[in-house]
């Protein structure tokens, strides 16, 4: 099986924005530690709505995702974002062209 990837619009609570990205800390941390199957995870600013952002994932396989999914570091972080989130659009997907990566 190939690789897997998520992409998330992330609308943020009036006043919260600002203090959003530092709610990342420890999931950044875990997955710099513990996740070698996570390729990419980045967080995102809009530019044209300051209280909107984007974070873009690349997995090496389901399984991967999977783990990361299920982490106590994404409990964790989940249990968090209610305090900044007003509306999540999650979608996963399949990467299908990278110009820097193998797909």
């Amino acid at each position: 099986m190939g690789k897997v990837s998520a992409v998330a619009k992330l609308e943020v609570k009036p006043g919260k924005a600002d203090a959003f990205p530092a709610a990342f800390d420890d999931m950044f941390k875990h997955i710099a530690a513990h996740e070698d199957g996570t390729e990419h995870y980045v967080l995102h600013r809009s530019t044209k709505d300051p209280n909107v952002f984007y974070m873009t994932e690349i997995y090496a396989d389901q399984a991967a995702l999977d783990a990361h999914a299920s982490s106590d570091a994404m409990a964790s972080l989940g249990a968090s974002l209610g305090d900044f989130i007003t509306n999540v659009d999650l979608d996963f997907c399949v990467p299908v062209k990278s110009a820097k990566s193998d797909l």
